[in-house]
């Protein structure tokens, strides 16, 4: 409403202005009274001060550092190419990240272990892990016993409920990260600048409030989560040197794998289809020139009976032969 109450004001005197002196050209004649001179100085500052009028209003008259959001870069990611798929080494590493730091906040709970079989791990490496976890259940005689997981349960969830969450993390509600990629604007790219672009407080900002961080990428700046990735913080199983760089980008493939599970299977699925709509296509394009063509080139031609012989040799009817004859209707 602030801003809509000064563009009023703006736009008002710009009117008041143009009415009382800008559009009001003055009319000279010199003193021979031969020729008149029409001065055209006050349209020109009429438009000049109705752009400068419409700058200043869409600045609102002053530029402010929190405005000055880094918006992340672009990067190539490897599954996003139409014949690409995921990384499945990368899958693998991206679990163990979660499972090592991500999962202590945040839940999967839209995730089973089944989903991660024959993509992240073996079966049988699937059922050991799962196995690490107690859930709750019902026995036969109606009591509350614990039992190990299997592949059928869901990731487990840190936290009993919302409220301890936000106890445990400040007021902070960690956000179940099962589709948080498709969430956030610029997806991949968002997630692994956000995860690689915490700060120290730059000097004019406000102090961090307890139990958050800087981070120039998050919209607002500061968040409630500390930096939890650093070089050597996770020890891959496979070796692969634990950059930050690294780490972050496989969480980040990982994240992109849980919230879209089946692209794989929908992009195989895909050029399977292409590929029978090719030969689908060919076959009826020659079934048409084999069995329809030579309908489309017929040519029928209409005449009284007995006088089908007046048709010419190459189909033709002759217009000046009036069904006579065609030897008889050419000039001698």
């Amino acid at each position: 409403m602030a801003l809509v109450t000064q563009c009023s004001k703006i736009f008002a005197r710009q009117r008041l202005f143009s009415k009382n002196v800008a559009l009001s050209s003055v009319k000279q004649e010199n003193t021979k009274g031969d020729e008149q001179i029409y001065l055209g100085y006050g349209l020109w500052a009429a438009l000049g001060a109705i752009a400068f009028g419409t700058g200043a209003t869409l600045i609102d008259g002053q530029v402010s550092a929190d405005e000055l959001e880094l918006h992340h870069p672009h990067y190539h990611w490897d599954h996003k190419g139409f014949f690409s798929s995921y990384d499945h080494a990368g899958l693998r590493r991206g679990f163990q990240v979660y499972k090592e730091v991500c999962q202590a906040c945040h839940s999967l709970q839209y995730l089973t272990f089944r989903h991660h079989v024959d993509v992240t791990h073996t079966k049988e490496e699937m059922k050991a892990i799962a196995a690490e976890y107690m859930y709750k259940e019902i026995n036969d005689d109606g009591d509350e016993v614990d039992r190990a997981g299997n592949l059928q349960d869901f990731l487990p969830n840190p936290y009993e409920n919302e409220i301890k969450a936000r106890l445990a993390n400040n007021g902070a509600y960690p956000p179940d990260m099962s589709q948080v990629l498709i969430a956030r604007e610029g997806k991949e790219d968002y997630i692994f600048s956000l995860l690689n672009g915490y700060e120290e407080n730059p000097a004019g900002q406000k102090d961090a409030e307890e139990g958050q961080a800087y981070n120039p990428y998050f919209h607002g700046y500061y968040l409630g989560m500390a930096q939890q990735i650093y070089s050597e913080s996770v020890d891959y199983e496979d070796g692969t040197p634990a950059y930050k760089s690294q780490i972050a980008k496989d969480i980040t493939q990982y994240l992109a794998w849980t919230s879209d599970p089946f692209m794989d299977e929908t992009k195989l699925y895909g050029m399977k289809a292409m590929a029978t709509m090719s030969v689908l296509v060919v076959l009826a394009y020659l079934y048409k020139r084999m069995r329809v063509n030579h309908i489309r080139t017929r040519l029928l031609h209409f005449t009284k009976p007995g006088y089908e012989g007046h048709i010419t040799a190459n189909s033709v009817v002759n217009n000046t032969s009036k069904y006579k004859p065609l030897e008889k209707s050419l000039p001698k």
